[in-house]
């Protein structure tokens, strides 16, 4: 990271305290790009249904930022407590956008079986 950034591995060390602060520090950038990228979205295509529309949304938020998207994979893939707090802290993200898709579609949120955990993972 530090020579990514240009800068001497002691000064990230300093700055960040450890391996972890820098874990959590790029976590909850990721967060707010995600979070970002959402409420910029423009409206979605009424009739296609909740979940193609969460497809789609998906795809744009994810497509438009490989380098988010290369991060998030092996974030979420590896077996650590940070990874499991990362998906933890996207899951009500996710949830809320399948809510909000489901208005606009005029149907019920999926229930358990097609909980929005799928569209995290």
């Amino acid at each position: 990271m530090a020579a990514a950034a240009g800068r001497s591995p002691t000064l990230v060390t300093r700055h960040f305290g450890s391996t972890q602060g820098q874990r959590a520090a790029v976590d909850e950038y990721v967060l707010d790009r995600i979070g970002e990228q959402l409420r910029d979205l423009g409206s979605v295509e009424p009739g296609r249904g909740p979940m193609v529309s969460l497809g789609e949304v998906s795809a744009r938020v994810l497509g438009a930022d490989p380098v988010l998207r290369g991060y998030l994979r092996p974030a979420l893939l590896e077996d650590s407590a940070a990874s499991a707090e990362l998906f933890g802290r996207l899951l009500p993200g996710a949830r809320a956008e399948t809510e909000r898709l489901s208005g606009v579609h005029g149907e019920q949120a999926p229930d358990e079986e097609g909980r929005p955990s799928r569209c995290v993972a």
